[in-house]
């Protein structure tokens, strides 16, 4: 854990921790923005936004290359690889998935997207209605 959890909030999205030595390296990927930012012992190396499937973010730290990689490998499911490197070679490797593993709760979830974004759309064609009329 470190000093001071940068990743300990109540941002949702992929959540990575690794450590090289005394150094822990945690990588944070939101689920809606694209977002991704990687910290070493709580200070900030990289920050981007990213709505590609893959995404690399490369910076030195004591005189080592390092190179963090996002990879998500089936968007319907949301599951992320994540892989660090040093100097080119692979330290790490993490695998997430933003749906549960059981795929009754898998549906229930996906099932319930479905429907909160069904009410969503007629509630807003509703409203555009009263203020606009019927198209």
């Amino acid at each position: 854990m470190m000093k001071n959890d940068i990743l300990n909030t109540k941002k949702l999205g992929y959540k990575f921790y690794f450590h090289d030595g005394d150094n822990q390296i945690a990588c944070f990927g939101s689920y809606f923005t694209g977002k991704e930012e990687v910290f070493i012992n709580d200070d900030l190396f990289s920050k981007k936004r990213n709505i590609n499937c893959t995404s690399t973010h490369s910076f030195d730290f004591e005189s080592s290359q390092y190179q963090v990689k996002f990879d998500m490998l089936n968007i319907l499911t949301g599951r992320m690889e994540c892989t660090l490197y040093k100097d080119t070679k692979v330290v790490a490797k993490q695998i997430q998935c933003s749906l549960p593993d059981d795929p009754k709760k898998a549906f229930f979830f996906i099932a319930g997207c479905a429907l909160g974004g069904a009410v969503f759309g007629y509630a807003i064609a509703t409203i555009v209605e009263l203020f606009v009329g019927k198209l």
